[in-house]
Parts: C-alpha cells; structure tokens; sequence
C-alpha cells in the first residue's frame, strides 16, 4: 500500500536479511532473504532484476480510519542478482522503474544511526542495464490469458484454518475472474488451471519469497507469462501481512502473491499488482485541490478495488486502467496547455462505449484524468445503503502516479484539514471552476445527467480568451 519515500545516510551496505515490512497499522511481513550483514563498504555496486512488492493493511486498519498516511506501509523493492541473496533497496528511489528491469545499483546504508541489518539500502546511484521485454497477452487452448495455481498452506507447522480449497478455487473463478473480464472488456481471462489443499511448508511468512519458492517446488509451479501462485496461509500463521504480492508490469507478466482472507476484492486487489498497478490513493488539501499543506493517504480512494480492497468493487480508475492497456484509445480524448478550450462530453465509466477519459498533461508532462461516475455497472453501489461513505456519482479528478500510488484522487470540493477523517465528497460541482495542476486548466461542469457529462475545459495558453458559454444542460439532474 502506501509507500515509504525517505532515503538515508552513508554507511555500510549489508544484503538482505529477513526483511521486515509493516503495512500501515497492520501485521508485520518478511520477504526474501535470510542471509548474514555484508562488510563490503559504503558505495558497493549491485547489478541485478529489480523486483517491486506490496504488503497490504487489513482493510479496518487501511484508509478512512485514524488518519493512516503513508508513515509506515508497505511498499518495498529489491534487486534479485543472477547468483546470490537478494538485496533491500529502498523503495521510493526505485520507484520509477517497472519490475524486471536489470539494474545496477550503488548503495549507501539504512536509516542514520540505525542498528537494524533487516533496513532497505539507500540508493545513491541508479542505471537501467535492460528494461523488461514487453510480455504480450496471448491465450491458451483453453482461452485463458492468466493462469492461477491455488494452493492451501500451513506453514511452519502451524495448523489449517477452515478455508476450503473449493471456497479458494470457487472465488477466483467466480468473482475475480469476472471482474478482470468487465474490466478488460473480455481481453483478460483468468481461471484456477491447478489446485493443492492444505500443504505443510518449512517457511512461513516470515520470509515470503522462502515461502513462495518452497511452495513452487512442492507443487511444480513454473514461473512464466500469465502464470500467476496464489498461496492462502492458514489463520492462524503469525507474522503475516493480510495479502502480500509481487509488482509486474502488464496483464501479461505473471507474479505470485499470498492471502490471509478469502475476500475476492482482496484477490483481485492483488492480481492487480501482478499486472502491475500500485494502489488508488487520495491527495487532501488544507483548503486547496492542491499545493501546500497536503497529505497522500494511501487506499483512500474508495472507488476503486485498488484502494481499500473492501466488499464493493468499483471500476478501476481510468489512471489505473490506462497504464496497464485496458482503457481502449479510442475513449481517451487528450488535451495539453497548448489546446483550444474545448467542451466534450464524458461516457459513464463504468460503459463501454463512447469518451470515458479526459487526459490532461500540464507543461511539466504531469498527467491527469477525468472520469463520469454513475450508479450504473461495476458502480452500482454508488448511493445505496452499502456505501456508507456516501461517495458521489459526478466527475472525479485524479493524477497519474508512480509506485505505490499509480492513481491519486484529487477533492474537487476540499474542506479544512480539520475535516479531513470523515470528508470522502469530492466530485466536481456543477457550474463550478475548478483549478488543475495549479491553474494550467480550468475545468467546469456543465451538466450531468445518466447518459453523460458534459463539460468545459480551458487550458492556460487560453485562459485569457472569452470563456465558453455554458450549455444548457441537455442532461436531466438525476446523476450529482
């Protein structure tokens, strides 16, 4: 989930040594590793496969309660050299690189004046040796592009909770499976290709990339485009994070990822990280749509399966959908600060036909989104009893991101920081400008209705000009 962005001080490199991540407030996890502290000095290079992972928080410790930010989550990275132990970099400074790059790395150490040999290594220096080949989605005889090995485990002696494998298999094939296939309009399709009850292992979740090989090997899981290792560890295994998984870089990479929960938003969360998605988080202002006195909470927002992974499935964010290929370009209209005002009309989100996203790229090349949500589709629950955090249908700001947060929604409506807990509202209003990227576009809603937003965009090369004359709206007001 979120991320932790600080680099250290100089000091002695060490390899990884059973790594400890916490996740927000949640459980702690250890990754790949076990190995002993290195005496090599301060500026030791390191080439290898760098490798992105996220550690979720348990969805009641996640965003919207006590004000978690990104202090202490669960973002980490490490580079995996072609022979040897992997060693922990820290996870901001890699942050702009996709898994499966080769690269070489120079470190530095840990925290300053830090004991703790399990710390992610400051990177002082960063070169991309090869950037990973694009993997492209192909299916098999049986139609699937994403092939799911579930196995059951009790690690470490520890014993079976009472999770089934059928209630496991039945999940990803039901639930997770259609959502992918909604999402992807049929282009990702998933399904449980082999299944393993319950299985004793050695390692527990205490180093996770021990437990996803040992499991690997017991069952013959081979590692490849499209192949994905789902492990569920037993409840009552201590030391684990509610849902862990790998980074990849397509729908098409592949990746392993473990549960603690039999949640089909939590599996399809994770899924999502294998295709490559960081997490939907949200951006609050003190008074502001941005600029000073902000902070980034991660999983906040709560649209979409990719921030708090809870009961009600949204539509992934277009930010979202876009980077991983699954927002078709034909829906995509693109301004920059040099365009003319223009006045377009934006689909339903959750449709499949006409425009569904607005792209705004400012003169820094910073990327933002525009979307339409309606109570309609995979956003069904919007305005009902179930969403009590009375999120708005309306038009939804957001920016594009790097790992952990691919996608940050923006408060179109922002109120005091004191409010901040419980202010979840942030659609455009009607008939309102609303500044994007510190004025470089000025965007007003014209009218909303089911069937469409209509609205007006001015970017800075003509701001100066007569704004467009509001439309009518040929819309009713029954989406707000």
């Amino acid at each position: 989930m979120p991320s932790v962005r600080d680099s250290a001080a100089l000091g002695t490199p060490r390899l990884l040594r059973s790594l400890v991540v916490t996740a927000a407030v949640a459980a702690s996890t250890l990754l790949p590793g076990a190995v002993a502290a290195a005496d090599e000095p301060a500026g030791t290079s390191v080439t290898g496969r760098l490798v992105h992972a996220v550690a979720e928080a348990h969805p009641d410790e996640a965003a919207g309660h006590e004000g978690h930010g990104h202090a202490g989550d669960g973002a980490v990275a490490w580079v995996q050299p072609a022979a040897g132990d992997a060693v922990r970099v820290d996870p901001a400074a890699m942050a702009d690189l996709p898994t499966g790059a080769t690269v070489e790395v120079t470190l530095g150490s840990g925290t300053e004046g830090s004991d703790d040999e399990d710390e992610a290594l400051e990177v002082l220096e960063k070169d991309v040796v090869a950037l990973p080949v694009a993997t492209p989605v192909l299916r098999d005889p049986a139609g699937l592009t994403n092939r799911v090995t579930v196995v059951l485990v009790r690690p470490a002696g520890v014993a079976a909770d009472g999770v089934t494998e059928a209630q496991i298999v039945d999940t990803v094939n039901g639930p997770v499976a259609d959502f992918w296939s909604r999402q992807s309009n049929g282009a990702v399709q998933l399904g449980v290709t082999r299944s393993h009850g319950w299985t004793a292992t050695t390692a527990g979740c205490a180093d996770a990339g021990a437990l996803w090989n040992e499991v690997a090997a017991t069952v013959g899981f081979a590692a490849g485009d499209g192949n994905h290792l789902l492990v569920y560890v037993s409840g009552a295994a201590p030391g684990c994070a509610y849902a862990l998984a790998e980074v990849g870089t397509t729908t098409g990479t592949g990746g392993r990822l473990y549960v603690q929960t039999t949640s089909s938003s939590a599996i399809v969360h994770e899924l999502g990280h294998n295709f490559g998605l960081g997490h939907s988080s949200a951006e609050q202002c003190d008074g502001a749509v941005e600029g000073s006195g902000c902070r980034t909470v991660g999983y906040r927002d709560l649209y979409d399966v990719m921030g708090v992974s809870r009961s009600l499935m949204g539509s992934l964010t277009v930010p979202q959908a876009a980077r991983i290929g699954l927002l078709p370009a034909a829906q995509i209209q693109a301004l920059t600060v040099q365009d003319a005002v223009t006045t377009t009309t934006l689909a339903p989100l959750s449709g499949t036909t006409g425009t569904r996203a607005l792209r705004l790229t400012d003169a820094a090349g910073s990327v933002y989104w525009l979307e339409y949500r309606t109570a309609t589709g995979q956003d069904g629950w919007l305005g009902t009893d179930a969403d009590r955090h009375r999120l708005e249908t309306g038009v939804l700001l957001r920016r594009a991101g790097t790992l952990p947060d691919t996608s940050v929604l923006l408060d179109a409506t922002p109120g005091p920081a004191s409010a901040w807990e419980t202010d979840f509202q942030a659609a455009l209003p009607v008939g309102v400008a609303v500044p994007v990227s510190g004025g470089a576009f000025t965007v007003v809603v014209q009218g909303v209705s089911p069937a469409g937003a209509v609205l007006t965009v001015t970017p800075t090369s003509t701001a100066g000009a007569a704004p467009a004359a509001p439309q009518p709206p040929p819309l009713s007001r029954g989406a707000r």
